[in-house]
C-alpha cells in the first residue's frame, strides 16, 4: 500500500510539473468554423501538451471590432482580466489586402493590453474565388502573408501562422479535395483540420503527423458531440502539408 501511495504522489507531481498553457484565439468565422480552437487543444492533448484554449470570435469581426467591442465582443475585457501564454490574432480576411494600415493600428492597440512575455501570432488566411479585390490573383494567398510580414517587419516578436500558404500547397497537390465550404469562402471540415495542423505545428514546434482525425467532447448536458471528423486519407495529407509548410519551406 505504501508503494502505491508513493507511485500516486510521483504521478501527480509529474502531471503538475507539465505546465498548462492558456491560449487565446482572437478572430472571426475563419477562426471558429468547425471548432478550430477545440481541435488545436485536442491535438495538443494527444501529445501530452496541456493547452487550455479559449476564443473571442464573432462572424465577420475585424480587429477594430475587437477593440471597439462591436458585435458583442468582450476582447478588451478578456485581455485586461486574464493572462495568456499565447495569443493568435486574425483580422477579417480582406483587411491584410485592402486595409493593412487598419490591421496594423488595431493590432498595436490590442497588444498594449498584453504582457510582454506573451507569445503573439498572426493567422494568415487564404485567398478564395470571390475575394473582393481585383488585385488578387485567385491563384494563391501569398499577398496576404506578404502584407502581414511587411506589417511585422519591425516587430520580430510576432510570428506568422501561414494557413493560406498551406491551403495553396494542398490545393495544388490534391485539387479534388475541397478545403472550402459551399460558399467557396469559409473553410470546410477538411480546411479547418489543415488549419489546425498548421497552428499546432507552429505553436508546438512538432509535426502534426499521427494526430487523430475525430475530436469529440460533451455538450452542456453531458452528451457526446463531435467537434470534427475528417477521412483518414485526408488527415494524413493535411498533416504532411503542414510539415512541408512549417518544417521544410
Amino acid at each position: 500500500m505504501r508503494n502505491l501511495v508513493i507511485l500516486v504522489l510521483l504521478f501527480s507531481q509529474v502531471i503538475s510539473a507539465q505546465k498548462q498553457e492558456k491560449i487565446l484565439f482572437i478572430g472571426n468565422s475563419f477562426t471558429f468554423y468547425w471548432n478550430l480552437p477545440n481541435q488545436v487543444e485536442k491535438m495538443a492533448l494527444e501529445q501530452n501538451l496541456f493547452w487550455d484554449v479559449y476564443q473571442s470570435t464573432a462572424g465577420g469581426a475585424t480587429l477594430r471590432d475587437h477593440w471597439q467591442g462591436n458585435k458583442g465582443l468582450k476582447t478588451k475585457e478578456i485581455l485586461s482580466q486574464n493572462t495568456f501564454d499565447r495569443i493568435i490574432f486574425q483580422d477579417q480576411s480582406t483587411y491584410p489586402i485592402k486595409h493593412i494600415d487598419t490591421t496594423a493600428y488595431y493590432l498595436a492597440k490590442l497588444k498594449e493590453l498584453v504582457p510582454s512575455q506573451t507569445k503573439l501570432y498572426l493567422y494568415a488566411t487564404w485567398n478564395y474565388p470571390n475575394f473582393p479585390d481585383k488585385k488578387m490573383t485567385n491563384k494563391d494567398s501569398k499577398d496576404i502573408e506578404t502584407n502581414l510580414k511587411t506589417l511585422l517587419s519591425l516587430d520580430s516578436k510576432i510570428k506568422i501562422i501561414p494557413v493560406g500558404r498551406a491551403f495553396d500547397m494542398f490545393s495544388l497537390q490534391y485539387p479534388a479535395i475541397d478545403l472550402l465550404s459551399d460558399d467557396q469562402k469559409h473553410p470546410s471540415n477538411n480546411g479547418t483540420y489543415l488549419a489546425a495542423c498548421v497552428v499546432y505545428a507552429v505553436l508546438s514546434g512538432r509535426s502534426a503527423k499521427g494526430a487523430g482525425r475525430r475530436y469529440e467532447g460533451k455538450d452542456a448536458n453531458g452528451k457526446k458531440i463531435f467537434y470534427s471528423i475528417v477521412e483518414k486519407s485526408v488527415a494524413t495529407k493535411c498533416q504532411s502539408i503542414a510539415d512541408q509548410i512549417i518544417f521544410v519551406d
